[in-house]
């Protein structure tokens, strides 16, 4: 991995913002008490959060018109 230029560019490279968002992103949601999700729940749930979590979210609204609100 070439630190110096992802740096230059102004990219995150330490392991510190990725476990954060897992757990903003990922456990918050999916740990929840009595949770139990199959594999493609739980993808889904994962693709609305990552859209909503990282200002998105109006895709799904134009996707789905008002019914997403």
């Amino acid at each position: 991995m070439n630190y110096p230029e992802y740096q230059s560019k102004g990219y995150m490279i330490g392991s510190g913002a990725i476990e954060s968002a897992h757990r903003t992103v990922i456990q918050r949601r999916m740990k929840l008490s009595g949770q139990r999700w199959s594999v493609k729940g739980a993808q889904n749930m994962l693709n609305l959060r990552c859209l909503a979590m990282s200002g998105h979210w109006n895709l799904i609204e134009h996707h789905f018109g008002n019914r997403a609100a």
